[in-house]
């Protein structure tokens, strides 16, 4: 190693020096030949445009690889392989028309002193408040007489939800087997929770969801508690079936009210509330076809939101939910438009963010959602000019399917038969075609890509890379010390 004294040098020389030192020994392509005092200028100058228009194309090539690997790195493939599939059946949630117990209205207007022709008036109250949605807020009641209860009761509108959970007895924890809400397939329960939906309280049975979908959690903040009356028999979560299994399903009941509404949708989602099947007093067969989108186990780690364009129910970007669904990104967006056009929202939404919105009095709900409930609920407004769509845009669900029910048969005297209504599901053709989110271009693939590319116009690799790392650094570093290797 000699030693050569490098403070005597001037700087922009010795900089100089130094990057020729580089190109004339590094071993990317044509860097040698812009440097060799041996050359004609001509010559040194075609290599040097020849270098400059091979740097050019590799760094386009390698930005269209990088853009493929951000926007086209999944698709969506078709299988057909049924034979080894299993099928998750479809969802069920039910929402009883009576709400309040008899039970604890009574007990909650003895408390409060409530007697007399003002008990009637505030069942009828609460009975449509807890009934009311989108379609039909103008029922809710309005009189002098219910503005003088809700004023000595001090009710105040981000209290209504909390009054009605409280007046609604949770059918899931009925002791007697014969007047609980449960789901049985057989001699096999699968679990039932209560939620709280647009509609109000209602029944979700055959979920994959987690618990924080449920009415307790989201207006309490708790998870429910353990239910030790479904573990009397083998308990599932949720209900799959093959294609050799025929008539797989389940049953939901038991609903001693008067009336039901039904929803039928995948296990993936919630309901949507203008999809029901309409009231019925007696118990219904449906007849439902299941077609899931699945995903790769590698879908969720190797890519992120913006490339797949899907989330999974953990991934939630979500203001007054703490998962993600499509249709609860779409109960968001109705929650934001509300607050906009009304400068409030219903109380059936969750509110325990940082800074709640505030929330309808029974008037607002009768007075402002009428006149724009087709808005709020197909997200878009028609009028003689032009469409008017609301600002919404929700990703599809990572894992998802698209349910499509065939028929819908009553139960003709289940009342009689099994002392209360409700609705089943029976699966008796499973699909032969299912939708696989995949990953075709990984960053394995684009690490690959974009080295060939290098090597094919720079004769560019790893080892490469190395030596620009250690050139300037190493190297650099001795020589600003005065020794050159």
């Amino acid at each position: 190693m000699a030693s050569k004294p490098f403070k005597n040098r001037r700087w922009p020389r010795a900089i100089i020096n130094f990057i020729v030192l580089y190109f004339d020994n590094c071993c990317i392509h044509g860097f040698r030949y812009v440097v060799q005092a041996v050359l004609l200028l001509f010559e040194r100058l075609l290599w040097l445009i020849l270098l400059i228009v091979s740097i050019y194309f590799c760094i386009i090539v390698s930005l269209s690889s990088i853009h493929r690997y951000n926007t086209k790195s999944t698709h969506v493939g078709l299988e057909r392989n049924y034979h080894f599939w299993n099928t998750t059946v479809p969802s069920i949630t039910l929402c009883p028309m009576q709400r309040l117990n008899a039970s604890f209205f009574a007990n909650y207007c003895r408390v409060n002193g409530i007697k007399g022709p003002q008990k009637a008036i505030l069942w009828d109250f609460l009975e449509n408040l807890a009934n009311s949605t989108y379609i039909n807020f103008q029922n809710i009641p309005e009189s002098d007489q219910i503005d003088q209860i809700i004023k000595e009761l001090r009710l105040k509108p981000e209290n209504y939800m909390e009054l009605i959970y409280n007046l609604t007895y949770d059918s899931t924890y009925e002791p007697i087997e014969k007047q609980r809400t449960r789901s049985i397939d057989g001699q096999v329960n699968i679990h039932v929770r209560q939620v709280l939906t647009e509609y109000g309280l209602c029944y979700l049975g055959n979920s994959r969801l987690g618990e924080e979908y449920s009415s307790r959690y989201l207006i309490f903040g708790k998870y429910p508690e353990p239910n030790k009356y479904e573990a009397t028999r083998k308990l599932l979560q949720y209900q799959i079936g093959s294609y050799f299994e025929k008539d797989v399903g389940f049953t939901l009941l038991s609903f001693s009210s008067e009336a039901i509404d039904s929803y039928i949708h995948s296990a993936f989602e919630v309901m949507k509330v203008d999809t029901n099947f309409g009231y019925t007093t007696e118990g219904v067969v449906y007849d439902p076809v299941s077609e899931e989108i699945i995903a790769e186990d590698n879908l969720e780690t190797e890519t992120s939101v913006q490339m797949r364009k899907c989330r999974f129910h953990h991934e939630s970007n979500l203001t007054h939910f703490p998962f993600y669904t499509r249709n609860v990104c779409q109960q968001e967006c109705r929650i934001n438009l509300a607050f906009r056009i009304c400068k409030c929202i219903p109380h059936f939404y969750p509110n325990r963010i940082a800074n709640p919105k505030p929330v309808c009095d029974y008037k607002t709900l009768r007075s402002c959602f009428p006149r724009h409930a087709d808005f709020f609920l197909k997200l878009y407004e028609e009028n003689e000019h032009h469409e008017k769509p609301a600002t919404c845009y929700c990703e599809q669900n990572c894992l998802d399917a698209v349910i499509t029910t065939r028929s819908a048969l009553p139960m003709i005297g289940s009342k009689q038969l099994l002392g209360s209504i409700g609705s089943a599901i029976t699966i008796k053709t499973w699909p032969q075609v299912r939708l696989k989110r995949q990953v075709i271009f990984s960053m394995t693939d684009l690490m690959v890509s974009i080295g060939s590319t290098a090597g094919l116009f720079l004769g560019f690799s790893v080892l490469g890379l190395v030596e620009v790392l250690y050139f300037f650094t190493i190297r650099l570093i001795w020589q600003v010390l005065g020794y050159t290797l």
